[in-house]
């Protein structure tokens, strides 16, 4: 074919040549090279010319990981193309005759970024059995976020990398913690734990796969969303060993500063969006912008959170006051007074920056949840950051449209 022997050359180069296929074998060395190269820095470190300062969100860095993998190992890469129905993005494409190989991946991804999302993961993926999750499978939550797996500890709890919106070059977040989310989307499958298609599938139902299932939703139905309910499910198809009450209260704990810290970034986003806007003679935001930018669900969840760790807060029995443990921190953000040294630990052990006018002032995570208990914390976007975080001393009234 023409196209093979020009593959090389500056004329109807493909994006990289196809010299193996995606088999089961395949796809166990992605999953385990996912977990050997899968860091915080895999789009900032200059060792990785073809991929270095590679602007990504959330959605992108998943489908650069999973293009990535194919391009070093000559494998295709076929994904939707949702901008033209029936159309796939592979890399066949020819349209980067004019560029050297690096430069026609680089392009390609960024070609790629430029049509997709969260909302398009589910057409790439589908969903896998809980006890079957692996490094390589991603968890998203359409319109919302999306985070890679990158392993499984042994007490079955995921290792988790994100990156955030808007688009730049920058450094992951990687936890150990589940996904902040719980499947729900029973009737289209669209959410939850997934793993990407291979091409000779990518334009079939998702449920002909090999691999599929859709457990996931069921049992989340039958512990009625409850997500710490769920995420013990999942621990104990994973798990290699039970986890100790001590090594749980200190998961969600992390996990739930890392659940608030998340919330700034969001809130961040939504103010500059603002002050966008306004500065081009707006002064609100329209219905698509409110719903991008507005947190009520993920401040629903949010309060969820707080809910399910009091209960494990306060699983254990009598605790020493004199000594700083992690479980005396955790009933430290519910009991109704405690001593100022345990308020001072909070603050150093998860900071929140809350404050609109001073990037060295922080909220801690009891105070956080005194504001949310209150009602004080706001979903809306037009909101001022002191009234996001719930520390405005009036409540924040809407003067623009909410949707």
């Amino acid at each position: 074919m023409v196209l093979m022997v020009t593959a090389g050359s500056s004329a109807h180069a493909v994006v990289w040549e196809t010299k193996n296929q995606w088999s089961a074998a395949w796809e166990t060395k992605y999953q385990e090279w996912v977990a050997e190269n899968m860091t915080t820095d895999f789009f900032m470190n200059p060792k990785r010319p073809v991929y270095y300062k590679m602007a990504h969100d959330c959605a992108d860095s998943i489908y650069f990981m999973r293009m990535a993998f194919a391009y070093e190992n000559k494998l295709p890469f076929a994904i939707n193309n949702i901008m033209q129905k029936g159309k796939l993005l592979s890399n066949t494409m020819g349209n980067w005759d004019r560029e050297n190989s690096v430069n026609r991946v680089r392009k390609f991804m960024q070609y790629v970024a430029d049509r997709v999302g969260t909302r398009s993961l589910h057409l790439d993926t589908y969903p896998v059995a809980l006890a079957d999750i692996k490094a390589g499978d991603l968890y998203v939550q359409p319109g919302a976020h999306s985070y890679i797996i990158t392993g499984i500890t042994d007490t079955g709890v995921t290792s988790i990398v994100s990156s955030t919106t808007p688009a730049s070059p920058k450094h992951m977040v990687r936890l150990f913690a589940y996904p902040f989310f719980i499947p729900q989307d029973k009737a289209k499958m669209r959410d939850g734990y997934r793993r990407f298609k291979w091409p000779n599938y990518i334009q079939k139902p998702m449920q002909q796969h090999p691999g599929y299932s859709p457990e996931q939703y069921t049992i989340a139905q039958q512990v009625k969303l409850n997500y710490v309910a769920f995420t013990d499910v999942i621990a104990k198809k994973l798990r290699r060993r039970p986890e100790p009450l001590q090594e749980k209260t200190t998961r969600v704990l992390y996990g739930l500063c890392a659940f608030a810290k998340e919330r700034v970034n969001y809130v961040n986003d939504g103010l500059n969006k603002l002050r966008t806007i306004r500065a081009s003679g707006r002064q609100c935001m329209n219905r698509t912008e409110y719903d991008y930018f507005s947190t009520p669900s993920r401040d629903k969840r949010l309060k969820m959170y707080f809910n399910e760790v009091e209960k494990i807060a306060y699983a254990g029995g009598a605790l020493r006051r004199d000594e700083v443990s992690i479980e005396l921190l955790a009933r430290a953000i519910f009991h109704p007074q405690v001593p100022g040294h345990l308020h001072a630990e909070l603050s150093k052990f998860c900071g929140i920056a809350a404050y609109p006018t001073n990037q060295n002032k922080f909220i801690n995570l009891r105070e956080l949840w005194s504001n949310l208990k209150a009602g004080k914390v706001s979903s809306d976007p037009h909101a001022s950051m002191a009234s996001r975080w719930g520390l405005s001393s009036t409540p924040h009234r809407a003067t623009c449209p909410t949707f």
